[in-house]
């Protein structure tokens, strides 16, 4: 798949939108920079709205203009990816009657234009005993991405990168190799378009359906 071309009309008003992790961070991406980029640790719920609100104030946009957003489908946090899915599924819902676009990324993708070295592994965070690895490619969309067991991750490829993990009783990783998941350092639109695709379907990513233990009836003795 070909990277996305770079806007080049002045009226295209984009918005950022990520709540993989903490802190939560909406911005307005311009061609190489950001014309404004909020971060705020709140949770999802009202970080989300708040990063919005403080970038249309500092911008003095309204939401209306805005015809184009990029958000990240994940890996991260499950509640802050759902809610993330549905404001974004608002904002379109509000544009229903004009050209609008969504593209999505994938977080794992958009840092590896963030870590020091480049063709690293990076890894992420999955349900408890698993990583995600992304195996670097040419093509930051075509990068291959396998979930593994944790001890696995760790000992196959012990010079990845991390992306943080906010699980209290997740693995240390050295600082070295903890990768800051800070939008402020990716160049605009030059960057996004190199890992983001268009979005028909607003969903979280999940490569690997939650299983649950099936329920066995048992007979109650007598």
């Amino acid at each position: 798949m070909h990277p996305i071309p770079e806007k080049q009309s002045k009226e295209i008003t984009s918005l950022v939108v990520d709540a993989s992790t903490n802190p939560v961070q909406v911005g307005i991406p311009e061609k190489r920079g950001w014309l404004c980029l909020a971060q705020v640790e709140e949770q999802a719920l009202e970080g989300l709205f708040l990063a919005t609100e403080n970038i249309l104030r500092d911008s003095k946009k309204e939401i209306s203009q805005v015809n184009s957003v990029y958000y990240c489908e994940g890996p991260g946090s499950t509640l802050g990816l759902r809610l993330a899915a549905a404001f974004v599924k608002t904002l379109r819902w509000c544009h229903a009657h004009a050209s609008f676009e969504v593209f999505a990324y994938n977080a794992l993708d958009l840092a590896s234009l963030l870590v020091p070295k480049e063709n690293s592994i990076i890894q992420a965070p999955f349900r408890v005993g698993f990583r995600f690895v992304r195996i670097p490619n040419s093509n930051p969309l075509e990068a291959e991405k396998k979930i593994i067991p944790q001890d696995e991750a760790f000992s196959e490829y012990p010079n990845s990168f991390h992306l943080p993990d906010i699980r209290k009783r997740a693995t240390p990783i050295v600082p070295e190799q903890t990768i800051s998941y800070d939008l402020s350092k990716i160049k605009g639109l030059s960057d996004l378009n190199l890992v983001s695709k268009p979005c028909s379907e607003i969903t979280p990513y999940n490569p690997r359906a939650p299983q649950f233990k099936k329920w066995t009836p048992r007979t109650l003795n007598k």
